[in-house]
């Protein structure tokens, strides 16, 4: 089996807008894969964040990648959610990922099917028994909040599985981030990638990068083109703008505020999936104006699509 080694940079994570009935919307889904393509290194589908996936039944999941990878069309690699604690249905996942044109796919590090954290030899079963049948390279994807935490040994241990070529690692701490930069990725075991907040001391350190959604990939992409031309004020410049973006509105959650964030610039996901409520319209206007301090509008590609305003983010 051939491996593929995921790109270095912004890996940008897609979320999914949805219709009343939480089916994906698919005409809303592509012009935002267009302006992600337009400057992200990689694009994540139905990641294991902030895609809202998990509300997503089977047929709706594959279709949705199908159309994703259709509109991605080459441009830059796809990475395919193929999260799931049952390894048969990673793999089913895998497989129709494989036939739509997906490059890796992305699989979160999960928690034992009776909820408690799963211990380092059943992470280590679990890789090896999806990289031994999986049409695609994976990338194990580190999320204490949906999955298993795990410490950077046992990082370390799963990047000697073959056909494990990347991580991505959501703990923000720099004593974990600066062992697994020199164990995974500077050993040339794999990629390792973090979150937006630690991306300019991630590739210091000698990380590939980071996956985030957008719009903080705007930003992300600035940080990593700075770092490319050697000028490092100016990327210590725009990674600055990620001390209060976006945490500042974290009691929302990541989807949530990215999804008001992307509709202040044009383009109207809606809301969480339903029954789940939108940002009020006063704290959608603290974050417009967040965004515009940052000139993240003299960034967009192209024009942004009407009809989309901060009230449009109106609970």
């Amino acid at each position: 089996m051939a491996h593929g080694t995921p790109p270095a940079g912004v890996i940008g994570a897609a979320l999914t807008p949805f219709t009343d009935d939480n089916r994906v919307d698919l005409a809303r889904l592509e012009p935002q894969l267009d302006f992600m393509v337009d400057h992200c290194d990689a694009v994540s589908l139905l990641g294991a964040e902030v895609s809202e996936y998990q509300v997503l039944g089977d047929s709706d999941r594959v279709e949705t990648l199908r159309t994703a990878i259709d509109t991605v069309g080459g441009r830059v690699p796809v990475l395919a959610g193929a999260s799931s604690p049952d390894v048969a249905e990673v793999l089913r996942l895998a497989d129709s990922a494989a036939t739509a044109g997906a490059d890796f796919i992305q699989v979160l590090m999960p928690r034992h099917p009776g909820g408690n954290p799963a211990r380092v030899s059943d992470l280590v079963a679990y890789f090896e028994k999806i990289a031994a049948s999986s049409p695609l390279p994976v990338i194990a994807y580190h999320n204490p909040s949906q999955g298993t935490d795990t410490d950077a040994a046992t990082m370390v241990e799963l990047a000697g599985i073959d056909g494990v070529v990347g991580f991505k690692e959501s703990s923000r701490d720099l004593t974990k981030i600066g062992r697994l930069c020199a164990e995974i990725d500077s050993a040339g075991h794999a990629r390792y990638y973090t979150t937006m907040q630690p991306l300019l001391t991630t590739l210091q350190l000698g990380g590939s990068g980071a996956m985030m959604p957008p719009p903080g990939t705007l930003i992300g992409a600035q940080v990593v083109a700075a770092l490319r031309d050697g000028d490092h004020d100016r990327a210590a410049r725009w990674q600055r703008h990620f001390r209060l973006f976006p945490s500042r509105w974290t009691r929302y959650g990541l989807t949530t505020t990215m999804k008001a964030a992307m509709a202040i610039l044009g383009y109207d996901l809606g809301g969480p999936a339903a029954p789940f409520g939108p940002m009020p319209d006063a704290d959608t206007e603290l974050l417009a104006g967040q965004l515009e301090s940052f000139d993240l509008p003299s960034l967009l590609p192209v024009p942004a699509t009407t009809g989309a305003t901060a009230k449009g983010q109106s609970a």
